[in-house]
C-alpha cells in the first residue's frame, strides 16, 4: 500500500493473537515487525507496558528518538523483568540501587552555563555563551575552569551508569562547538596545547566508531590528536610517532583476528621509540590481555582514555 499507493497505514495489532495464549507477547512482536514494514499508526492499548516498550525501543532503532533521549529517560535504572522472575530478591536490591533518570543530570542548581550546556549536550546554545564569556574571561581560564570540569563530570556520570553513550557523545559535541568558538576568536598560540596524541585502528580492522569517539573527547580536552584512520599498518603508526614527536598512542581493535596486528604495532613502537606510551581499547580486549601484548594502558571507554592522557602528560 505504501509503495504502490503512497498512503499512510494503520493497523489493529492485537487481532493477530486471537485465540492464542500470552497474547501481549505475540502482539508486541507483531507490532515490531509491522513497524519494520512501515506501519504509521498502530491501533493498540497505550496502557500496555509491553507495547510501549516496543514503541520506545523501535523509536531508537528507527532514529526517531534523536540521541535516544526518550529511551534513556524511560529506561535508565531499568530492571530486566526476566531477572525479577528468576531472582526476586536480587532484582529488588538492584532496583533500589538503580541510577536516577539520566535526564536530571546537569540540573542540580550549579549556575555555570558552560557546565550546564556541556552536561546536557546543548550544542546549539554553547557557541553564543562561549563568545559572551570570552569578553571578560581568559581563554585558558574558560577551558580549564569551565569546559574541562564539565567534561570530567560527564566522565564520572558515565562511569556511574547515570550517563550513557549517546549522552557522552552529545556532551563531547557541545564541548567541541565551544572549543571551536574559542579557537576562532583567540589569536594563534594563545591556547595552550596539552600534548600530541596519535590514534589508529590497527591493520586489518575497519571498525572505527570507538576510536572516533576517543578522538573527539581528547580534542575537547585540549590535546592535538592525529587520527590515522582504520586498517593502519604498524609502519605508518611508527612514521607518524617519529615525525610528530608523539608521546602517547591509542590503538583500537574490534576483531579477535586483528589483535595480532595490535601486538605487532606495540612491539614495533616500544623497540623503535622506547619512551612512547600506548593505550589500547576495543570490544575484544581485557586489561589482562592488554598487559599480555605489551600495552602500557587499557581504556575501557573514551572517558578512561582522557584520564590516562591526563596522567601521561601530567608526568
Amino acid at each position: 500500500c505504501k509503495e504502490r499507493l503512497g498512503v499512510k497505514c494503520a493497523l489493529g495489532v492485537s487481532n493477530i493473537s486471537f485465540g492464542l495464549p500470552a497474547r501481549p507477547l505475540l502482539g508486541s512482536v507483531f507490532l515490531a515487525a509491522a513497524f519494520g514494514a512501515g506501519l504509521d499508526a498502530p491501533i493498540m492499548n497505550p496502557g500496555s507496558k509491553r507495547f510501549m516498550d516496543t514503541v520506545y525501543s523501535y523509536r531508537v532503532l528507527s532514529v526517531e528518538d534523536e540521541g535516544s533521549t526518550g529511551y534513556i529517560e524511560r529506561y535508565a535504572g531499568w530492571t530486566d523483568p526476566y531477572k525479577i522472575a528468576a531472582n526476586p530478591a536480587a532484582a529488588q536490591a538492584a532496583s533500589s540501587d538503580a541510577a536516577p533518570a539520566a535526564g536530571t543530570a546537569g540540573t542540580d542548581g550549579n549556575d555555570d552555563p558552560i557546565r550546564r550546556m556541556v552536561v546536557s549536550g546543548r550544542k546549539g546554545e554553547i557557541a553564543g555563551e562561549t563568545e559572551r564569556l570570552l569578553a571578560d574571561h581568559d581563554a585558558m581560564d574558560l577551558i580549564n575552569n569551565h569546559f574541562i570540569p564539565a567534561l570530567d563530570e560527564v566522565g564520572v556520570l558515565f562511569d556511574q551508569g547515570k550517563f550513557f553513550l549517546p549522552q557522552l557523545m552529545a556532551s563531547a559535541e557541545a564541548a567541541r562547538v565551544g572549543f571551536d568558538t574559542i579557537k576562532r576568536l583567540m589569536p594563534a598560540g594563545e591556547i595552550a596545547d596539552k600534548g600530541k596524541i596519535c590514534v589508529a585502528t590497527v591493520k586489518g580492522d575497519i571498525h572505527d566508531i570507538g576510536k572516533n569517539i576517543v578522538k573527539m573527547l581528547l580534542d575537547n580536552y585540549g590535546y592535538t590528536v592525529f587520527d590515522l584512520g582504520r586498517d593502519v599498518d604498524p609502519q605508518e603508526v611508527l612514521k607518524t610517532v617519529k615525525e610528530r614527536d608523539i608521546k602517547l598512542v591509542g590503538l583500537s581493535a574490534l576483531m579477535t583476528t586483528t589483535v595480532v596486528a595490535m601486538e605487532e604495532t606495540i612491539k614495533l613502537l616500544h623497540t623503535e621509540v622506547p619512551g612512547v606510551k600506548i593505550i589500547v581499547g576495543g570490544a575484544v580486549l581485557t586489561p589482562e590481555y592488554a598487559k599480555q601484548i605489551g600495552a602500557d594502558y587499557y581504556a575501557k571507554d573514551a572517558a578512561e582514555s582522557a584520564r590516562i592522557a591526563e596522567e601521561v602528560f601530567g608526568q
